[in-house]
């Protein structure tokens, strides 16, 4: 004789929304990372040639604050780029639930994780909504960093720019 095996659940119209709800915001996760990573390989690659032309810092006090300026938010700008692609850990969401590494990380108990899955199989669109939740949370701090980083990058070649018309 075999043990029963649990009845699956069939798919049901709010699950399937939650269901393309999260693959959409991963599809999004992934845009932001690409995102991320093009423009840290220019950000980084910019003042590599520009240095590698072997050209002269400008002789004035004010050319040489206004580079120094653009170089500082160059940099800024892209070591936010590099906390765009770095993992999260955290999570914003007041609910428990199980929906990455992080959560796993806090239960040492086996048993633990075993009576959270068995909570999420018995509520599969609230797990899936965890997890969009959590998603949504990571890609809009994301894009946030995005947007920071693109402002300072622009601020700095505008300084870097004001730098070598005022020589």
């Amino acid at each position: 004789m075999t043990a029963a095996q649990p009845v699956p659940q069939l798919d049901t119209a709010d699950q399937y929304v939650a269901e393309r709800l999260l693959v959409t915001v991963r599809e999004d996760l992934g845009r932001a990372d690409v995102k991320a990573s093009i423009l840290l390989s220019g950000a980084v690659a910019a003042p590599a040639l520009v240095l590698s032309r072997g050209g002269t810092l400008p002789a004035g006090t004010t050319a040489l604050v206004f580079l120094i300026a653009g170089g500082v938010l160059w940099a800024a700008g892209t070591l936010l780029l590099l906390a765009v692609i770095a993992p999260r850990s955290g999570t914003v969401r007041t609910t428990p639930g199980l929906t990455f590494y992080a959560d796993a990380l806090g239960a040492r108990d086996p048993e633990v994780l075993r009576d959270a899955v068995a909570r999420a199989g018995q509520d599969r669109v609230g797990w899936l909504l965890v997890q969009f939740q959590d998603v949504s949370a990571i890609l809009a701090a994301k894009y946030r960093w995005l947007r920071c980083s693109m402002a300072l990058l622009g601020a700095g070649l505008l300084l870097a720019a004001v730098s070598v018309a005022v020589r």
